[in-house]
């Protein structure tokens, strides 16, 4: 019911395209080449936060019907406020009044003892370090990363020797036009800006060690029709061999995982640019007409440069 209600409609506008890269550097259409998580080897994709925030109904449907991976999506606090957002308690279990659509599809509630309990019992789990600062990026900001400084992620999955996969996704900065950019929204009079500032101070905090966020989201519009999303799995990153104890290898592994996920924007904003179906009138009329996902660009594409 909830992939009827809340993923169709998102796929029938915005047409996702996946690819998955493996530990050979080459990339293939689909997720065929993502590492699968086992008790002793758990999985994390770490991804950037699309403008809007709505990677989860994308990615966790798609993982858990083409991969049958059951990643638990690490979601912002606000989004548990009308009901629980435990997990792994002492009771083993979550207590909830309302499930939201993020908890239809196995998503947590993104604090350092969710993740740690992720990764030490040996699951998959989805985590976005840019958080709000990326969901709600400026005009000039698409595809750029805003992670804090801590490797504490990296650490905490060195210590289960977990495999890292960057996860690079692409589109939806371009379905919409901002106005006004979040800190000049706290700027608007009539009271108008000191009551968006009052409601972001009262907004929970998710990033690890980053101190007060700004809940604010820019002023936009939606463009006539959204432009198409491509999401690229990087190459995975063993920490089997790195120290959680060793600041200087968990910063190394840390800055490797960031490269992977930049170099996977680079490759999908030029291989895009090859899609003869990345116009969304044609591509919609397309996949109307035939009812199948209209082809993309060629993934020798992403692998040029390999």
């Amino acid at each position: 019911m909830a992939v009827e209600e809340k993923v169709k409609p998102l796929r029938r506008l915005a047409s996702p395209i996946f690819f998955s890269t493996g530990a050979d550097g080459k990339a293939v259409r689909g997720m065929r080449k993502l590492p699968v998580a086992a008790p002793d080897r758990p999985v994390l994709f770490v991804a950037n936060h699309q403008f809007g925030g709505i990677d989860l109904q994308v990615i966790i449907p798609q993982l858990l019907e083409e991969r049958g991976i059951a990643a638990r999506g690490l979601a912002h606090p606000v989004i548990f406020q009308a009901g629980g957002g435990s997990f792994g308690g002492d009771d083993g279990g979550a207590g909830t009044v309302e499930i939201s659509t993020f908890q239809q599809f196995g998503a947590v509630m993104v604090t350092p003892r969710n993740y740690y309990r992720l990764m030490q019992t040996g699951q998959t789990a989805l985590l976005f370090p840019g958080g709000v600062r990326e969901v709600f990026h400026g005009k000039d900001e698409a595809y750029q990363l805003f992670w804090p400084e801590e490797t504490d992620f990296v650490r905490t999955a060195a210590r289960f020797n977990a495999t890292v996969v960057p996860l690079a996704a692409v589109g939806a900065a371009d379905s919409v036009n901002i106005l006004i950019d979040a800190p000049d929204m706290l700027k608007l009079p009539f009271g108008l800006g000191a009551r968006l500032a009052n409601a972001s101070a009262a907004a929970p905090v998710a990033r690890f060690n980053m101190g007060e966020e700004t809940f604010v989201a820019p002023l936009a519009v939606p463009k006539p029709l959204p432009a198409r999303h491509y999401f690229l799995f990087g190459k995975p990153v063993d920490t089997t061999d790195v120290d959680h104890r060793d600041a200087g290898a968990c910063a190394a592994t840390y800055a490797a995982v960031r490269a992977g996920l930049e170099r996977g924007f680079e490759d999908l904003l030029g291989a895009r640019e090859e899609d003869p179906y990345r116009d969304t009138p044609l591509r919609i009329a397309t996949e109307s007409v035939s009812g199948k996902q209209a082809p993309t660009f060629p993934v020798e594409l992403l692998n040029r440069n390999k």
